[in-house]
């Protein structure tokens, strides 16, 4: 057998068009110079490849030192006394405490079992705490409950505030100060005044019908009946207290009446109450002392008044 032709180790050249049959040879990039205007993209797959080479911005091995050559430090060795640094406080060898052997493990005492707390009492549930102010629906119910008791000519024993407080279950004292200011705002002094005014003119007029008087003083106020009645009666009305007073003489007597008869000539009630200012005009009698005058001086025209109690009472 004839042998085959020997190969030659120079590389050939691929011609644009032909396909390689495969020799490593035939790998070797194809200049670019041998066919002009050509790219890299345009040259088949065999020829795109290109020997590996040196990296860029890396230096060869040759240039490199070699690796048993002492490298520079970064940070100068420290000599001297200050090469270790500071010492530590405590002693570098171990101490005796902590080498010593430590104690057998024993089994602690079993814990006494603590005795039951005694059982507290249930505390007394009291009553919830009494308001210390009002809500503005208590006072309008507080005030619309005194209205109509005055109008219905209606007077507990015990008094229409207290009452009032007993039904609500609210302290006396708000009530009190409730039915003050509401009793205020509807200028009850002055209207009080003029219905005192009025009674007065018709008794100096020969006037001997009580009713006939309530009837006239409230078409000319503009008011319920009732409402005049109530203070007639309150005008009226002995107190077992006055008792004790001790009575004044004649020419005080007559200074208080003579004071009174002034204040029933003003166009309005003074801002004092009318016994403290006359007690404080005469000088030598009380307050008490003035009421219970004025009141036996209106007792002696009322009481010779025909039909002087409230329709409504005579009927019940």
């Amino acid at each position: 057998m004839s042998k085959p032709p020997e190969r030659s180790s120079r590389p050939r050249l691929i011609k644009k068009g032909v396909t390689s049959d495969g020799r490593p040879e035939d790998r070797v990039a194809y200049p670019v110079e041998a066919t002009p205007g050509s790219s890299p993209e345009t040259l088949p797959r065999e020829q795109k490849k290109t020997p590996t080479g040196s990296r860029a911005g890396r230096s060869p091995m040759a240039a490199r030192p070699p690796q048993g050559t002492d490298r520079p430090l970064r940070r100068a060795p420290v000599s001297g006394s200050d090469q270790w640094g500071l010492l530590p406080d405590r002693p570098l060898f171990p101490v005796a405490g902590r080498t010593a052997k430590r104690q057998p493990f024993q089994r602690s005492q079993p814990k006494v079992k603590r005795r039951a707390a005694p059982r507290k009492r249930a505390r007394a549930r009291f009553a919830p705490p009494v308001p210390k102010k009002l809500t503005p629906e208590q006072r309008r119910q507080i005030e619309e409950r005194y209205r109509a008791m005055v109008a219905s000519g209606e007077r507990p024993p015990e008094g229409r505030r207290k009452t009032i407080a007993r039904e609500m279950g609210l302290p006396y004292a708000l009530v009190s100060e409730v039915v003050k200011n509401h009793l205020h705002r509807e200028r009850l002094r002055r209207t009080n005044f003029e219905i005192e005014k009025i009674y007065w003119r018709e008794v100096l007029a020969g006037q001997d019908d009580a009713h006939a008087i309530v009837e006239r003083a409230a078409a000319h106020l503009k008011l319920d009946p009732g409402r005049v009645w109530w203070w007639l009666e309150k005008l009226h009305e002995w107190r077992k207290a006055l008792d004790a007073e001790p009575e004044v003489s004649e020419i005080e007597r007559a200074t208080i009446l003579a004071l009174y008869q002034e204040y029933l000539k003003r166009d309005a009630p003074p801002e004092k109450g009318l016994h403290l200012l006359i007690s404080e005009t005469v000088g030598s009698v009380t307050p008490r002392q003035v009421h219970k005058t004025l009141l036996q001086y209106r007792l002696s025209f009322w009481n010779q008044l025909k039909n002087n109690v409230r329709p409504d009472r005579v009927a019940s």
